[in-house]
């Protein structure tokens, strides 16, 4: 058995989610690629995949293995490259990860520019407003907002998003501009769905921290969704700033509660923990931050 071959069909396996996907972007047969990865196995004594008639799901050792084997191919592959005076172009698959409205709104031209630059690469972009595990989704690079755990990343902080305060002009006409947190608390709530604080309003203001309750009557997990729902006088609710700079330039949301701000959002690039990163990755990660910097 060829180890290297067989490891690298594995890691496409992973990568691309099925047998049938793998044989077709390594230009071999479905059977032939399951041979692979059983020959393998065999030669672990270890189970890698478990297989189901409907998918295809990582061993806690396929995991461990996966993400091992994945470091190696990128540093023979590199080494190749460097040997071969080729090491400025980049190649092979970059998956992305991104929440949909900050991904649609700027991730996606930074990711279409990079494969520009960068033929060699193949792009893939996932944007998905849920938190999703690296390894599992054989993710390269993805945006994370909030505060991060302790996970085994590498984190680069991209940058901080502001967070405030918004309704449209026809809710504000109908039902008043509130301007301090009791008054807040009579208007009714726009929010994301899986938001931790459920009927209040954490809000940071003059004098410090500031919960405020509040009656939420829409939920939805998309800030594209919400943007419409504000827009539309549904009610008030916190907004991305860089979402909303169109919103707010044509006035058909307005800022309200101006002395007040939800918490700010610390925005991360993230990647697996290793000791040799991929150049496709860390050449992303640079473009990203660059292309960024006017955003903040």
């Amino acid at each position: 058995m060829d180890l290297f071959r067989a490891m690298t069909v594995f890691v496409r396996v992973v990568e691309t989610g099925s047998l049938s996907a793998a044989g077709r972007d390594l230009g071999v047969s479905q059977p032939a690629v399951s041979q692979q990865v059983s020959a393998l196995e065999r030669h672990l004594n270890l189970r890698l995949i478990n297989r189901t008639t409907r998918q295809l799901t990582l061993t806690e050792a396929g995991t461990d293995y996966y993400r091992k084997a994945q470091t190696i191919i990128e540093a023979v592959h590199e080494a190749g490259e460097t040997a071969a005076g080729l090491s400025s172009e980049l190649r092979g698959n970059l998956r992305i990860h991104a929440p949909v409205g900050f991904g649609q709104t700027y991730v996606a031209d930074i990711a279409i520019g990079f494969q520009q630059s960068h033929p060699g690469v193949n792009v893939e972009l996932i944007l998905d407003d849920t938190f999703v595990d690296l390894t599992a989704r054989a993710v390269d690079v993805a945006i994370r907002f909030g505060n991060l755990v302790s996970s085994g990343l590498v984190a680069r902080r991209l940058g901080t998003l502001r967070r405030i305060i918004v309704a449209a002009p026809h809710y504000i006409a109908a039902h008043g501009s509130p301007e301090t947190p009791d008054a807040l608390s009579r208007h009714r709530q726009v929010q994301f769905n899986d938001a931790p604080d459920g009927q209040f309003m954490p809000l940071i203001g003059p004098s410090g921290p500031v919960v405020v309750p509040v009656t939420t009557i829409f939920r939805a997990n998309n800030a594209f969704v919400l943007t419409k729902a504000l827009a539309a006088g549904l009610g008030v609710g916190g907004a991305q700033l860089p979402l909303i700079q169109t919103e707010l330039t044509e006035g058909t949301l307005l800022r309200v509660m101006k002395d007040f701000e939800y918490a700010p959002l610390e925005v991360h690039a993230i990647y697996p923990s290793a000791r040799f990163v991929p150049a496709k990755v860390r050449a992303f990660v640079d473009h990203l931050e660059q292309s960024l910097k006017g955003v903040w």
